[in-house]
């Protein structure tokens, strides 16, 4: 028998005799509400110990299935992995694996498993946190030297993989108990002292092939060869899954999304380059720490997509927001200690916004030191190093992104930092450079072409000059989001103000 143990003003805890009646409870009351315009609930079930006194209802039980319950998506149900195992095998079919979760002030990460209504369960992968299995990588020729790289390779990558936070990594041996919805395949061909190594990332649905990756070097020192790799290799993974993910739950709104899918959802529409992309994620951020008003990496996500939309769109933050800012950071690490995103967001906004270099570089070698492959780092070293007029430093500490190629989805913005860097060094020959290239690939920004315009000046090269002239005046005045404002010594601050989305080209 169902009993109601508990009314919390907008929440009940509930037991049930089995398993069973607890997934028949939570689908006829989401079916049933599925189409109501108002009323959107979220269900977490857990198999626990429950002990009762005369005043309340308590203990790990309760405790595990209100964490559950948080993230669970707005009309759906979180399920935990025990109580799945109970369910039959026709019944478990109609749950999909959700992921591992590190819930708040649980000791051990929890598997959970999803259900939604039929509505709401249009797309094969709704509801599926990014799942990512590894295939055995071969090697030509397959000598036991060569196999052993690639299996180094194979397992280093792995490992790796296994630290990222809104991500399952499987083996491809256990296809049948949690199918990926994404394969990764690597292959190593070796020649003397001469190896390459193609890695590629594979939707599973249809076997295609969404991004291959073409990587050499000498093998002849095999842990140099695999150390050398790995950093490249596990941005590029981390960066092309990311990017992808969020359009598998592109035919759900908002408000139909879980907290993990929210980030999902803001995370690919960063990558998508845009004013109104980057602004539709910051209302899916905005959504997910309303429903998890506690949840660190939503915290930090939502922090670092409102200071790149400040930064485009050159608006002079209110005092008040950037405490409140400063505050969410904070409470992000204490709930995420072991992302090394995290601790990136907190060391941007320490050295875009609060001019801390201290605490910007404590950020940055904690973050190198859960992930020591972090590319997203280098971004705030090269930030630093131009701050404290190191431009050499700064130039350096990018270079690492050259080998990236037409693979960096944020080349232009590469380019444009750059350009900036050349120019606060009085390198107005590679200045030029820089800022030529980015106009070129995206010519049609207006942003783009005030940067063009101010480094063909100071190189006197009038008829680029011209151009830049010209195309600006012909583009409407609106942010760039490869022109964002720097944090800059003072006597660079031209460049910003040049470079302001309503200024006249020099």
């Amino acid at each position: 028998m169902v009993k109601v143990l508990k009314r919390m003003g907008d929440g009940w805890i509930l037991s049930f005799p089995s398993v069973e009646e607890a997934l028949d409870c939570a689908e006829e009351v989401q079916s049933s509400l599925a189409e109501h315009d108002l009323i959107k609930l979220r269900i977490g079930c857990y198999i626990g110990e429950i002990v009762e006194d005369e005043a309340d209802f308590y203990g790990n039980g309760v405790n595990i299935a209100q964490r559950i319950e948080t993230e669970a998506p707005p009309g759906g149900a979180l399920f935990s992995e025990d109580l799945f195992q109970k369910l039959s095998k026709e019944r478990q079919g109609e749950l999909s694996d959700a992921g591992v979760f590190k819930l708040k002030n649980i000791a051990e990460p929890i598997r959970l498993y999803q259900w939604r209504p039929a509505n709401l369960t249009t797309a094969p992968t709704a509801g599926v946190l990014p799942t990512v299995g590894f295939e055995s990588f071969t090697a030509a020729p397959d000598t036991p030297d060569a196999m052993a790289i690639a299996q180094d390779l194979h397992d280093s990558l792995v490992q790796w993989s296994l630290r990222r936070t809104g991500v399952t990594t499987i083996d491809t041996g256990n296809l049948e108990t949690t199918p990926p919805i994404y394969l990764i395949r690597g292959r190593l061909r070796v020649a003397g002292t001469r190896a390459r190594f193609t890695l590629s990332l594979i939707l599973r649905e249809d076997m295609s092939t969404l991004w291959t990756g073409t990587y050499e070097g000498d093998p002849s020192d095999p842990f140099a060869f695999v150390d050398g790799l790995m950093p490249r290799l596990e941005g590029d993974v981390r960066i092309q899954t990311v990017s992808r993910d969020g359009d598998r739950l592109a035919h759900l709104s908002i408000n139909q999304l879980s907290v993990s899918e929210l980030r999902a959802r803001a995370a690919t529409m960063f990558f998508k380059q845009s004013i109104e992309n980057w602004e539709e994620g910051l209302r899916a951020l905005d959504r997910a720490v309303l429903l998890s008003p506690g949840d660190g990496m939503a915290l930090a996500m939502r922090a670092q997509s409102q200071l790149n939309l400040w930064a485009v769109k050159y608006i002079v933050p209110d005092p008040e927001a950037l405490l409140q800012m400063a505050q969410d950071l904070d409470v992000a690490v204490e709930e995420c200690p072991t992302s090394d995103f995290v601790f990136w967001a907190r060391g941007a906004f320490r050295l875009k916004v609060q001019n801390d270099l201290a605490g910007a570089a404590s950020d940055i070698a904690r973050s190198r030191e859960i992930n020591p492959n972090f590319i997203g780092v280098v971004d705030l070293i090269a930030q630093k190093a131009f701050l404290e007029g190191d431009y050499s430093g700064a130039g350096e500490a990018l270079s690492v992104y050259e080998e990236m190629g037409s693979h960096d989805p944020f080349r232009v913005n590469r380019l444009c930092f750059n350009a900036r860097v050349f120019l606060g060094a009085g390198d107005f020959a590679k200045a030029h450079e820089e800022a030529c290239q980015a106009a070129d690939l995206r010519p049609m920004d207006r942003g783009l072409q005030l940067l063009k315009a101010l480094v063909c000046e100071k190189e006197q090269d009038m008829v680029g000059l011209a151009a830049a002239r010209k195309a600006a005046a012909s583009l409407p005045h609106a942010p760039s989001v490869s022109i964002n404002r720097l944090a800059l010594p003072e006597d660079l601050e031209w460049i910003n103000v040049a470079l302001h989305p309503d200024a006249a080209p020099v």
